[in-house]
Order: structure tokens, then sequence, then C-alpha cells
């Protein structure tokens, strides 16, 4: 198998999700993913899934945990959603 990989935007992979998923699955290829010049994610084998584990405290699940400890949660959400309306690329969902 080899062991290559390609770079490829979002917008791009979405239009080839299916040809990327078999270039993964059959070559052994790792597909980088790019948003707006950034590396977001990667597409790997599931065998190799296992390499890069996510470090201890990251991620949304960390978010979560975080929460616990503000002191005006309510304050903090209304924040986000005052600058999200702002805003003008992107809809703020009605809650």
């Amino acid at each position: 198998m080899s062991s290559s990989h390609s770079t490829v935007g979002v917008a791009e992979l979405k239009r080839r999700f299916s040809e990327y998923l078999d270039r993964v699955l059959h070559g052994g290829e790792r597909v980088v993913v790019r948003r707006r010049g950034r590396d977001v994610a990667a597409l790997v084998p599931a065998s190799a899934a296992g390499e890069a584990p996510v470090a201890p405290g990251r991620g949304l699940l960390a978010a979560i945990g975080a929460w616990e400890d503000a002191d005006d949660v309510d304050a903090i959400v209304r924040h986000i959603y005052r600058a999200r309306r702002r805003s003008k690329d992107r809809r703020v969902p009605r809650i």
C-alpha cells in the first residue's frame, strides 16, 4: 500500500467525496483537508486512525466541562448570539 498524501479544499472534497474515500481505502492515501488556507482535518485509513490521539483536555468535550465553572453562562451565550447577529457570513439559528 502507498503512504502518499494529498491536500484538498473542503468544496473539492464535498464534490468528490466517494473518490477520496476510495483513495484512502484502496490506496492507503492520507487526505489533508484545508479550509481557508489552513489544514483542519484528515482522512486516513481506519487502521491508522489511532496513530494520532487527541491531546487530553482538547476538543468539544473539554469545552463542555469548562462551562461548569463559568459564573454566568447565560450572559456568555447572549454575547455569542449578539456577535453572530452582527456577522454577515452566518445565519443565526432561532432558539
